[in-house]
């Protein structure tokens, strides 16, 4: 019963509240904790509502499993899976942190939200305040992925490598269709990996994501929206809907920007001018630092107590960690732990996921 479940729990051809019930059998009949994760926390995942591969219940079971008390998925753009995961926190015993991931117009910088308190983003969800922003991007990215997706076969003839995306594989490989650059990475890593691989053209879909979908003159193709897509301008909503603006990733930003320390420290300086709140100080990506081989988590926690110190009359920022694991074929990635259990556990301690929550109380909560 407890295999049959375990499949329904991930199913995405099934309703939410379907895979919530295989969710109460899977938590009935299996112990928790049978795996375990790096750290107590995990504040930025994804699931299968963006270009994630698994159910937003199985991401909660996931973490249930390896022992974890409270995690954060971060779709891009969407909401769509918080309902679902906040009802799995609650057969699970996981806390639950509604959170929200948006690309910006400037390729380095995501901005990733957190909602620790449910009610006050049950409140806001509700209002649907957040579809002014969220659906004129759902609909602008359906236009610009399916231009990305024609662009293939020329892009990559080009290489000597010939490809191409069919409306069929969208089934065939992905697990709740096409919504996000990743997932075009995906779809052909499945489609070609091997291929790619030997023709030296990506080393894994990682590689293959960071060379191809987000460069201009390979795949990439801009949002056309009329809509503010800068970073500030993010920060700004997610603060007025109640929540914890934060920098996502910052070593993406360093590498996809070609940013040296002094660079980064401005980047904070304006997007806290604008609001934020937090720096994702921990994650896979976190490699040593090319200017002063300081270990990227160090110096990115150094650069936060640097910004604090010079700022008293403010309240700090506060800090995150994140594996921004998609459980994508080849990925590599682990919830809660990172590449090869590399993320720190001082930075994935439960105690900071209520220093979020305290925050978000402090600065007021969503009222409409």
């Amino acid at each position: 019963m407890i295999p049959e479940a375990l499949i329904r729990l991930d199913d995405f051809r099934l309703l939410p509240g379907e895979r919530l019930e295989a969710a109460r059998v899977v938590a009935s009949g299996m112990r928790s904790g049978l795996e375990s994760a790096v750290c107590e926390i995990d504040l930025h995942c994804h699931s299968f509502y963006s270009d994630g591969y698994c159910s937003p219940a199985m991401r909660v079971c996931e973490a249930w499993r390896r022992g974890m008390r409270g995690i954060a998925i971060a779709d891009h753009d969407v909401f769509d899976g918080q309902e679902e995961a906040l009802a799995a926190g609650g057969i699970f015993g996981i806390d639950v942190v509604p959170a929200i991931e948006f690309y910006t117009d400037r390729p380095g910088i995501e901005i990733i939200g957190h909602f620790p308190d449910h009610d006050s983003f049950r409140a806001m969800f509700a209002s649907g305040i957040w579809a002014e922003v969220v659906e004129p991007i759902r609909e602008a990215k359906r236009k610009q992925l399916a231009g990305m997706i024609s662009r293939i076969p020329a892009c990559f003839a080009r290489l000597g490598f010939s490809a191409e995306i069919l409306p069929g594989d969208i089934d065939l490989y992905l697990r709740n269709g096409i919504s996000t650059k990743g997932d075009i990475s995906v779809l052909m890593w499945q489609k070609y990996g091997a291929g790619l691989s030997a023709a030296g053209i990506a080393s894994d879909v990682k590689d293959f994501q960071l060379r191809y979908t987000t460069k201009d003159d390979r795949l990439n193709l801009h949002l056309e929206l009329a809509m503010d897509l800068s970073p500030e301008a993010f920060v700004r909503r997610i603060r007025a809907w109640g929540g914890l603006p934060g920098l996502a990733h910052p070593t993406e930003l360093r590498a996809k920007e070609k940013l040296d320390n002094a660079g980064l420290r401005s980047v904070i300086s304006d997007l806290a001018a604008a609001g934020l709140q937090c720096i994702e100080i921990d994650g896979w990506r976190n490699g040593k630092c090319p200017e002063t081989a300081l270990p990227q988590t160090e110096l990115f926690e150094q650069i936060r107590h640097e910004f604090n110190a010079a700022h008293p009359g403010q309240l700090p920022l506060l800090f995150s960690n994140g594996s921004d694991d998609h459980n994508q074929p080849g990925e590599g990635l682990q919830l809660g732990s990172g590449r090869n259990r590399n993320l720190r556990p001082e930075f994935g301690r439960y105690e900071n996921l209520l220093a979020l929550r305290q925050r978000q109380q402090i600065l007021g909560l969503w009222k409409g």
